[in-house]
Order: structure tokens, then C-alpha cells, then sequence
């Protein structure tokens, strides 16, 4: 009789564990005993957006990813043109991770898994190939900027105007330099920080006098750009082909 009842709950607690399993219902425990259900947790994935940047800027980030992550975890790298899909993945494939591509309109995505610690090839930017229309849009000239177009309303439109007309007239410039006032340009406050951002990403590098953010004492609040130094931007006055003054 005691063996026929054993039987009997032995029968129920199977009919039991199958319908938690059905339902979803999450791992418990009865007594000794632990029942696991179908529920699975996974963490977000890191991701890691480079869309809108030109070489190396992808690769560094993608490198940055991969040294921070731990062995056989993954996170996913965006892209927005095959060029630097396939710069990161050669670059991955020779650094001890495996890749995996899919496109979505006009975004790759790319999951990538450490296989092992450490980088067998950590010079990312030597996997740089540019994209080839992106080779002519670049010039030799240089856009200087002292301040505004004008200090009053019409010079802040007309300064609007111009940063967003700078990125649809190729070839682009190679450099925006600010000096004096014009470094006011560049601040957290500034109305006209998301446009030098926007320029920044899409390659002109952004020269800041460091002597005039110092006489201003706004230094630490620069948020686009390198602060520089006088000698680097006589050079790269001297080097471009010519200087546009707005």
C-alpha cells in the first residue's frame, strides 16, 4: 500500500514539473528537490554604435569593446558601410574573436564573441582602409573662425547657416580652427555645439587655441574638438592650400 501511494505522488509531481515547464515558470525547490522551468534571462548586450564615424574611429572603439569585455562574452557593433564592416572584422578575426554580419537596411550588425584574452595584432588603426568616395572629400583648406559671422541676431543665423552649409560643399576642409572669441563656439553652452559635433564626426578635425580658452578660463568646458597649441595651428595654417575667413 506504502509503495502504491509513493507511486502515486511520484505521478503527481511529474503532471506538476510538466506544467511549470509549459508555463514558463522559473526554477523552485521542494525540499531536497529542484524543479527548473523553460524562463531564460539574458543581459542586454553591449553595442557599440559607429555609425556616422570615419576610420580609425570605429576600430578604436571596436578595440576598446574587446578589451573590456570577458572571454566568450559578446556585444554588437554597428556600422553603416561595408568598407568598415570589413575593416572591424579583419581586425577581430586577428584578435582572437569570432564575428557574425547581418545588414539591416543600410546598418551592419556585427556580433562579435572573445575567444581569448589578449591582442595579437592591437594596432587597430593599421586596419584603416577608407571608404574611396570619402578619400575626395577631403581638401587642404581651412575654415578660421575669430567669432561669430556678426555679434548680433543676423550674424548668429547667418553662423548657423554656414556650419550647416560646410558639410554639403566638397571637397570638405580639413580643419576648423578657433581662436579668440570664436572659441565661445565650442562650449557646453554653446547654440552651435551639435553642428561642430556633426562636422567633427564626419572626419574635419576641430583645432582650438589653447592660450584663448586659458585667457577665458573655460578650458573645461569644451566639449568638441582638441585644444592646441600655437605652434600646430601656424603649422596647419601654413600647410593648407588656402584659409577661408567667414
Amino acid at each position: 500500500m506504502l509503495l502504491r501511494w509513493n507511486t502515486i505522488l511520484d505521478a503527481q509531481r511529474r503532471i506538476q514539473i510538466t506544467a511549470e515547464r509549459r508555463n514558463n515558470i522559473p526554477t523552485q525547490e521542494r525540499g531536497n528537490e529542484k524543479t527548473t522551468g523553460t524562463v531564460e534571462i539574458q543581459d542586454k548586450m553591449k553595442t557599440i554604435d559607429t555609425k556616422g564615424l570615419i576610420c580609425p574611429k570605429p576600430l578604436i572603439m571596436t578595440k576598446k569593446a574587446l578589451k573590456e569585455v570577458e572571454v566568450h562574452e559578446q556585444f554588437l557593433v554597428l556600422v553603416d558601410n561595408e568598407t568598415s564592416r570589413q575593416n572591424i572584422e579583419r581586425f577581430l578575426r586577428d584578435n582572437n574573436a569570432m564575428t557574425s554580419s547581418i545588414q539591416e537596411g543600410n546598418t551592419f550588425k556585427i556580433t562579435v564573441s572573445k575567444t581569448k584574452e589578449g591582442l595579437a595584432s592591437p594596432s587597430a588603426e593599421n586596419y584603416c582602409e577608407t571608404l574611396p568616395e570619402m578619400k575626395s572629400k577631403k581638401g587642404k583648406h581651412i575654415i578660421v573662425l575669430k567669432q561669430k559671422v556678426a555679434e548680433d541676431e543676423l550674424g548668429e543665423m547667418l553662423t548657423f547657416g554656414f556650419l550647416d552649409t560646410i558639410k554639403e560643399v566638397l571637397p570638405l576642409p580639413e580643419k576648423i580652427v578657433f581662436y579668440h572669441k570664436g572659441v565661445y563656439l565650442t562650449l557646453e553652452d554653446s547654440p552651435f555645439l551639435e553642428k561642430l559635433q556633426q562636422l567633427e564626426k564626419s572626419g574635419i578635425e576641430i583645432l582650438i587655441c589653447g592660450n584663448c580658452v586659458d585667457y577665458y578660463d573655460v578650458t573645461d568646458k569644451v566639449k568638441v574638438g582638441t585644444v592646441s597649441n600655437a605652434y600646430d595651428i601656424l603649422k596647419a595654417l601654413t600647410d593648407a592650400s588656402h584659409l577661408i575667413y567667414p
